[in-house]
Parts: structure tokens; C-alpha cells; sequence
């Protein structure tokens, strides 16, 4: 039985349920009672509790530092907090740090000098940042994941954002779109470039006109969104579909578009990416990429515990699928009126 099993039966969370099986922090003697009987009703015979936690790693989780990073994408937030719970759920202590792309000074640079950290994982890297090199010298394992280098040698577990991006222009091409406007997230994010470049693939693969002006860079934030398709559709009014790099952003444009009075998908279609619950319930309903946002926390920390201990693991590249989900902010060209 897992930590989160014992969690929901003891109606605990499951960093109550480490730190009573570690003996750590001050609980009711009821709580304390209730997670330790429910744990040894269902071991093993010559089980301890301890021994569902194991080695206990200190863990960083290494984030951008832009104040906005967890108001705008609620998606970033639940695969944080997936990750976060999965990680406890084997008695890990998990630091959440920020960092910033030109700071020596930023708290995940603290962090590496003031305290002893056993792995990190970086969360939405930034392109060309040196914090990969200062774990390579501090000979620290890490991950990076929402957001990849093409890189040998580092380390990865993520969702193929390239591939779900070529898919999403793949799905307009074959819907008639030959005008595509994309609306992209901020230039120095890995995630980002990722995805862009399957864009670029797929427009490469399927002889589609790529005009860097119809390609609009900003947050992933609705303020963008809501922004970037005014200035896409006045300069280029015959834009047929356009492809947002996540739903947040789309959201936005669907308030621009129907303050421009263009309606989707009639007058053009428009696609997200992470398939938030929200999108299902726009009207019209988001076509949108689906990440399975469940299945990477598991992965990454049994590999990242695996990277802790076996060091003749040279390198880890795991690519998990997305898949496009269909609905009605869609339409061939040939069926608009």
C-alpha cells in the first residue's frame, strides 16, 4: 500500500501521512494513532511503516521566478502539485525554488550553496540557462521536464511538445488551413522552442508559408492571448486558423476575437494545448493537445530516485505522448460560410 492510499483511507494528506511514519512533526494522538493502524493493518507480516518510505532525498524543484508563473497556468500548477504529492508519498522532502535566468543570486543559487540537495528537477526550463552546468559540476542528478535541450547529456523526462505541435498544424492542414497564425509563449522558455518548432516542421513537411510575423510571442497568460490576436488578425485578415501554445492563451483570444466580431470557427478556427477541464465548457468548445498529466509524476521520481543511487546511468530520455482532442473550434475551410 502506498502513502496516498493510507492518505485517503486516513482522510490525511499524504506529507501528514510521511512525517507520522518518520516520526516527525507535532500531531493528535488520534491522527497519529488512526495513520499508523490503518499502515499495519495492511503490511506485510515483519513490515514496518518506516519501511514504505525508505531513503528519504532532499529534492528541488527548480521553477521560473516571474511573480506570474503559478496565477496564469493552472496546468503548471497541477503537474507541480502531482509532482510534489507523488514525491512525498515516498517520504522525499521537496524544496520549491525559484530562479531566474540572469541571477546568481536567485534562490535556487542559494539553495545549492546553503543546503544539501540530492537530485533537482528543473520545471519549465529557460533556453541557454547555466543552471544545468552548476549541477553537472556540483555532480547532482537532474531532470529537466515541461520544456526540453536536443542536447546529449541531459537528462529528460517530458511530454513530446514538438509532436504535439506538428500534429496540431498537421490537423489544420488537413482541414484546408493554408493561413495559420500562431500565438506563442515567452521566447527564452524551452517549452516553448519545443513547440515552435514542431510548428516549423510541420509547415516545412506540408509546404505551408511560414511568416515569422504571423508568429506572436508573450506569456502564457489570457492578457496575451487577448492581445496577440487583435494585432495577428488586423495585420493579416486572412488568417484561417490559429494555434495558441496553451489554453490559457486561447481563452483570451476567444474575448478578441468576438470583440473583432470573428467568429469561431466560421470565420477562423483556433486550437489550444494542456486540454484544461475549462475548455470543454467554452463556447465554442476548445479543439485542444491533451498531456497526460497523471502518468509523468510517478515516472519522474522512480527515475530520479534511480539517478540518486545507480551512477552507472549515463544519460535518461523519456518522451511521453499528447494526443489532439477534437471539438467544435474547428472547421474545414471548405465547410465556412
Amino acid at each position: 500500500m502506498k502513502l496516498k492510499e493510507i492518505a485517503k483511507k486516513a482522510n490525511v494528506s499524504i506529507s501528514t501521512v510521511s512525517r507520522i511514519i518518520n516520526n516527525q512533526g507535532n500531531f493528535s494522538e488520534e491522527t497519529r494513532r488512526k495513520v499508523l493502524d490503518i499502515a499495519n493493518e495492511h503490511l506485510k507480516p515483519g513490515v514496518v511503516p518506516s519501511k514504505l518510505v525508505g531513503i528519504a532525498y532532499n529534492i528541488a524543484i527548480i521553477v521560473p521566478g516571474n511573480n506570474d508563473f503559478f496565477d496564469n497556468d493552472p496546468s503548471t500548477s497541477a503537474d507541480l502539485n502531482h509532482l510534489k504529492e507523488e514525491f512525498e508519498a515516498y517520504g522525499h522532502q521537496i524544496h520549491i525554488v525559484k530562479h531566474s535566468l540572469d541571477s546568481q543570486s536567485s534562490p535556487a543559487y542559494k539553495l545549492l550553496s546553503e543546503e544539501k540537495v540530492d537530485a533537482a528537477i528543473i520545471f519549465d526550463p529557460f533556453v541557454n540557462d547555466k543552471m544545468f552546468e552548476e549541477f553537472e559540476k556540483l555532480g547532482i542528478p537532474y531532470l529537466l521536464t515541461n520544456g526540453r535541450t536536443y542536447k546529449n547529456g541531459h537528462n529528460y523526462i517530458d511530454y513530446d511538445n514538438r509532436k504535439g505541435a506538428y500534429e496540431v498544424i498537421r490537423y489544420l492542414h488537413e482541414h484546408g488551413h493554408q493561413k495559420i497564425g500562431i500565438i506563442a509563449g515567452p521566447r527564452n522558455h524551452l517549452v516553448n522552442l519545443n513547440r515552435l518548432d514542431g510548428c516549423k516542421d510541420a509547415f516545412r513537411d506540408f509546404k505551408l508559408p511560414w511568416f515569422d510575423s504571423n508568429v506572436l510571442m508573450g506569456a502564457f497568460d489570457p492578457a496575451h492571448g487577448y492581445e496577440a490576436v487583435k494585432q495577428l488578425m488586423s495585420g493579416e485578415p486572412s488568417i484561417t486558423a490559429i494555434f495558441t501554445f496553451n489554453d490559457i492563451i486561447a481563452f483570451g483570444a476567444m474575448k478578441g476575437l468576438a470583440e473583432m466580431k470573428i467568429r469561431i470557427p466560421k470565420d477562423v478556427s483556433l486550437v489550444g494545448f494542456d486540454d484544461l477541464k475549462l475548455s470543454e465548457f467554452m463556447v465554442p468548445p476548445l479543439t485542444t493537445v491533451r498531456r497526460f498529466r497523471y502518468d509523468i509524476s510517478s515516472i519522474i521520481v522512480k527515475v530520479l530516485t534511480e539517478l540518486i543511487t545507480n551512477k552507472n546511468i549515463s544519460e535518461v530520455n523519456i518522451s511521453l505522448k499528447t494526443e489532439l482532442i477534437e471539438r467544435e473550434s474547428c472547421a474545414s475551410v471548405v465547410n465556412k460560410v
